[in-house]
């Protein structure tokens, strides 16, 4: 059974040649992953043009075969000496390269980027048509400006660019690099194929917030800053006073008391700052609807408008609205000197603690990258101890994506340890209770939301 599951979840990634991102514990269709591996082993060995007239080709190979006195006979035969040629030449100019991919560190969705790529070839021959990473912008990434060279003359080492656009964020894996041939024709391709083990990390794409207004009751918190005191010491500066005994040497003020004819040394007080608990839920169930002949033709002919999909992608809207608010949150807050606990509930929750020198805003939006969407209620799944530790805060942003009974009982149980809640509710059709600010998930991904 291990066996079983480990090549039907290989099966279901598809092929290496195309970026990989992991689906969680979400369901991915056996039929659309068959579609994938059949696309890629096809474009390994023939273009798209060419792939895409190989059908109707064949159909004629067939119609001449059955009737050999028929006029399209020499059409076919033109075809198949086209072919011939193509993989004969091909084969004899088969490149044989040394491949380098240089990934930007991070990239933020819908903002394009480039990579990088050494190449080198090692055949006495010339390489020509040359593309490389051809699958790389087939759907998660869009490819603006291909990494294509005309020649690469024998033993010449080059540098290529190319041109890139996330479509959508998230940690994706590239466990393919390669480089491929359509000399003569661009019929057959020729491909110099090696394994990789490169990720890619984009970013939510969010929107700079204008204002936020915290809950009131805002707590501020001196045990928040343990962490930040063993990094930097830091204390903040109160005034000065006259020299005590006992006092540290260091702390001498050498000018003021060269002023004076007496010691005088400075007095520090603690430094207190707000932190505040920001809360993500990952797991989207719509509203309970009767079925709807309407709906659904609304939903095909919006995508003949070129607005969504037939089928499910993996895409879901609402928690893509979620994670780019986090993120507009968490970067108002940072500016403010505020001390963020983020918390994405899910099968593991993720937790950091972020501000000052604790973690990077580019660490927050690091995790915020790789969360992926939960089929089965979330919040359930904070224990005891992360409640306890949010109590202590004494104040959270709950940004939720429904508002069912598990999740009007988790912001219940807030309430009920002394936590003063602003709750933010993506999506409309919920019963939600009094204060609660309803979003929709189009105006926040389109930066209509500038004030919270």
């Amino acid at each position: 059974m291990r066996l079983y599951q480990r090549a039907m979840n290989w099966y279901l990634d598809g092929p290496r040649g195309y970026p990989r991102r992991p689906r969680g514990r979400r369901y991915r269709s056996p039929a659309l992953a068959t579609f994938w591996w059949l696309l890629g082993l096809g474009t390994r060995l023939f273009s798209l043009p060419a792939l895409l007239v190989l059908p109707t080709a064949v159909l004629f190979f067939l119609h001449s075969a059955m009737l050999p006195d028929a006029r399209v006979r020499w059409l076919v035969l033109v075809m198949i000496t086209l072919l011939a040629t193509d993989f004969i030449l091909g084969i004899l100019f088969w490149p044989r390269l040394k491949i380098k991919r240089v990934l930007p560190d991070r990239v933020c969705a819908g903002q394009r980027f480039q990579i990088e790529y050494q190449v080198e070839n090692r055949r006495n021959l010339p390489a020509l048509a040359l593309e490389l990473d051809p699958g790389l912008g087939a759907y998660w990434l869009r490819c603006l400006k291909a990494p294509a060279l005309a020649m690469l003359g024998a033993k010449k080492t080059t540098t290529l660019q190319g041109t890139y656009l996330p479509r959508q964020r998230g940690k994706y894996f590239l466990g393919q690099l390669a480089g491929m041939s359509g000399f003569p024709f661009s019929i057959c391709r020729h491909s110099s194929i090696y394994k990789s083990f490169d990720y890619l990390l984009v970013h939510p794409a969010y929107h700079n917030l204008m204002e936020l207004i915290l809950p009131q009751g805002l707590k501020l918190q001196k045990s928040g800053l343990e962490r930040i005191m063993k990094v930097s010491e830091a204390m903040e500066f109160h005034g000065c006073r006259d020299y005590r005994e006992g006092d540290n040497p260091r702390h001498i003020h050498w000018r003021s008391s060269a002023r004076r004819g007496d010691l005088v040394v400075r007095e520090f007080q603690d430094e207190y700052l707000s932190r505040t608990a920001l809360i993500v839920d990952t797991c989207l169930r719509h509203p309970k609807r009767s079925p709807s002949l309407f709906r659904g033709l609304k939903h095909v002919w919006n995508f003949f408008k070129g607005k969504g999909m037939l089928w499910p992608d993996g895409t879901v809207l609402e928690l893509e609205a979620a994670l780019s608010l986090t993120a507009a949150i968490a970067e108002f807050l940072l500016k403010g000197e505020c001390l963020i606990d983020l918390f994405a509930a899910g099968k593991d929750v993720r937790h950091l603690q972020a501000g000052r020198q604790v973690a990077a805003f580019k660490t927050l939006l690091d995790i915020l990258s790789e969360i992926e969407p939960e089929p089965n209620p979330s919040l359930r799944e904070l224990k005891e101890e992360v409640l306890e530790e949010i109590s202590g805060l004494g104040n959270a942003i709950v940004i939720l994506l429904g508002f069912d009974q598990e999740r009007r009982d988790f912001v219940e149980k807030l309430r009920e340890r002394g936590v003063i809640v602003k709750l933010l509710l993506i999506g409309q059709g919920w019963p939600a209770p009094e204060g609660t600010t309803i979003l929709e998930a189009s105006d926040i991904l389109a930066g209509r939301v500038l004030k919270l």
